[in-house]
């Protein structure tokens, strides 16, 4: 059955580019200070003009990080992080467009059903292995009896968790972003019953999150990227820069960079994002000049972001910028744009675990293209 829907309005989608322009304070964050039994929770963001702020910056990164001074504490004594919350910036006359009778609507069509019968050659996909540098059709590739059929390359599917463990044998993958790819971690160690949790007595929506296998000797480790970040309370020396990590990785055989960078600087003006991309994409490309066998995957954005201060629309912003940025490089883009679209499951952030199964195939089609 074809279905037309209709997400946000045009006059909805020019409110959040405003917004999102123009008010960059409508997320913030809670930075937590103690010293000798003293603590203090004050307001912190990339920046809070007119106010005394504490001003951390990170001369590598070119990126700066304030937060309101405390009144009665030093600014070294900031250990923590969290979301803060979120403020209304929707005028009375912006408040209409965002009702929920014109969220999301399906839009009426005498269309009845269809039947698509797929081509031989194109079921089976074409015969080009996965290898760094494909580009992405449009369509990318579609679901048939619910098993994604990727049209950039061969892409396998890991039904058996052996296959999976045999792919990464030997491998040190090291995952950077926010919690769409912390779900990628979590798929692994819950499918592959020899891949063992390290605990690193941190909490798990945080983390960073380890994982080993003894056996196959190989090891799986999630680590959320820097602020911004909408999370629970987090250790600030636990955040790092994903180009600070990429700068600090030597030469490592079977090693796989996978990153994903998008969900949390929807709300900021895209100047931010581009900055922060562009050291990702230096780093990146400093390491593949270092150690050429080295990996990179790039996970693209998910659809099913539609909270009040965001949209699939600003998503595709930044995607698009994402894959502008990393063309000229030998890396992959994974599209998970349209296996998040386009599957009967209702589109979510967070997708469900039958979806999370073959982005994560899709990824290890990568790793082992053979």
């Amino acid at each position: 059955m074809i279905s037309v829907r209709l997400m946000h309005s045009s006059e909805a989608v020019a409110i959040l580019h405003q917004k999102r322009d123009t008010r960059p304070d409508k997320m913030f964050f809670n930075g937590y200070f103690g010293k000798n039994g003293t603590q203090e929770v004050v307001e912190c963001n990339f920046d809070l003009p007119g106010q005394d702020v504490c001003e951390y910056y990170d001369q590598r990164n070119g990126e700066k990080w304030v937060c309101q001074r405390p009144k009665a504490l030093p600014c070294d004594s900031y250990f923590y992080h969290s979301t803060g919350g979120r403020r209304n910036v929707l005028s009375k006359e912006d408040k209409p467009f965002f009702s929920m009778s014109l969220i999301n609507q399906e839009i009426p069509s005498k269309l009845g059903s269809l039947n698509v019968h797929p081509q031989k050659n194109v079921i089976h996909g074409t015969k080009v292995a996965c290898n760094p540098g494909l580009k992405n059709p449009n369509p990318s590739g579609f679901y048939y009896q619910d098993v994604w059929q990727s049209l950039v390359c061969s892409n396998k599917h890991f039904d058996n968790h052996t296959m999976a463990a045999k792919c990464l044998a030997g491998k040190n993958v090291y995952m950077f972003g926010d919690s769409t790819l912390r779900q990628w971690w979590e798929y692994l160690v819950d499918f592959i019953p020899t891949l063992k949790v390290i605990s690193l007595h941190v909490p798990q929506r945080t983390g960073p999150l380890l994982a080993t296998d003894a056996e196959l000797n190989y090891l799986v480790q999630w680590r959320a990227h820097q602020k911004p970040l909408r999370m629970g309370r987090t250790g600030v020396h636990d955040l790092h820069y994903i180009a600070s990590e990429l700068n600090d990785l030597g030469i490592r055989k079977g090693m796989t960079i996978v990153i994903t960078c998008w969900s949390h600087f929807l709300t900021y003006p895209v100047g931010l994002y581009i900055r922060r991309l562009y050291h990702i994409r230096e780093a990146a490309a400093r390491l593949l000049e270092r150690s050429p066998e080295t990996k990179i995957i790039f996970k693209s954005a998910n659809t099913g972001y539609r909270f009040p201060h965001g949209s699939d629309w600003l998503s595709l912003q930044l995607d698009t910028l994402m894959r502008a940025m990393f063309s000229k490089l030998p890396v992959t883009i994974l599209d998970v744009w349209q296996m998040t679209s386009c599957h009967r499951e209702p589109e979510d952030l967070h997708p469900p675990k039958i979806i999370i199964k073959h982005e994560v195939d899709l990824m290890l089609s990568f790793i082992c293209p053979r």
